[in-house]
């Protein structure tokens, strides 16, 4: 009986050791969580362009923040396509038009009176056809 007492002293400290350099090594390895890509704020600031927006609320334009949505959202080619579909429509002003790949967003200035959100996010994602992208709205300023 002893000498099961002695394997055990000796084995415990060593089995607590192992488990707590296992754990340490599990947490070094993890890697940091990515800024949460639901929140609204995220998007907002990721595209957020203090010059658009004063230039936008002097000529009595809007500024609208979308996510992108679609299976290869960060993609180069996807920003292109975007540009390409708010270039598309008129009452979008493309010098304002602002993306970001992480998180997957876009923000552009826009005249509210050719065009309600609603209608004008019909209209970019009517051009955005074959991509595999939409566009949601998140907030208007």
């Amino acid at each position: 009986m002893t000498e099961w007492r002695r394997i055990s002293a000796w084995l415990a400290p060593r089995l607590f050791w192992a488990a707590c350099a296992l754990a340490g090594a599990f947490a070094l390895w993890s890697r940091p969580a990515p800024a949460c890509e639901i929140c609204v704020e995220d998007h907002v600031a990721a595209t957020y362009d203090y010059a658009v927006v004063a230039k936008a609320e002097a000529a009595g334009r809007k500024v609208l923040f979308v996510a992108v949505r679609g299976k290869d959202a960060a993609a180069p080619a996807s920003e292109a396509a975007i540009r390409r579909a708010l270039a598309a429509v008129t009452a979008v002003d493309r010098a304002s038009i602002r993306t970001s790949t992480f998180p997957s967003a876009a923000s552009f200035a826009w005249n509210p009176k050719r065009y309600d959100p609603a209608d004008l996010l019909r209209a970019v994602n009517g051009g955005l056809g074959g991509s595999g992208l939409t566009l949601v709205a998140l907030k208007v300023i």
